[in-house]
C-alpha cells in the first residue's frame, strides 16, 4: 500500500512538472478561454517529447539497476565465501 502511494506520489509530481513546463512554454495569450491551434500543437508536442524522454531515463535506469544488482550479488556471494573460507581455517586450527 505505501509503494502504491509512493508511486501515485511521483506520478502526480511528475504530471505537474509536465503541466507546468508546457503550461509556461506553449500558453501565448490569454484572450480566450479556449487554446488556439498553435499552442494545441506546442503543448501535443511538448508533452510527446517529455513522455520520450521518461520513457528512455526509464529504460537505462532498469539497464544500470540490473548490472548494479548483478555486481552486488556478486560482492555478496564472494563476501560470503571469504567468511566461509575464514570459518574452515579457524575450525582447522582449534
Amino acid at each position: 500500500m505505501v509503494e502504491q502511494i509512493r508511486n501515485f506520489k511521483d506520478f502526480l509530481l511528475l504530471y505537474n512538472q509536465i503541466s507546468d513546463s508546457c503550461f509556461n512554454r506553449c500558453a501565448n495569450s490569454f484572450y480566450t478561454r479556449e487554446c488556439e491551434p498553435d499552442e494545441e500543437k506546442c503543448v501535443e508536442l511538448c508533452t510527446n517529447k517529455f513522455v520520450l524522454m521518461n520513457h528512455r531515463v526509464m529504460k537505462t535506469f532498469m539497464e544500470v539497476q540490473a548490472v548494479i544488482v548483478q555486481k552486488r550479488m556478486e560482492e555478496l556471494s564472494a563476501g560470503q565465501a571469504a567468511m566461509e573460507a575464514q570459518k574452515k581455517s579457524t575450525e582447522v586450527i582449534t
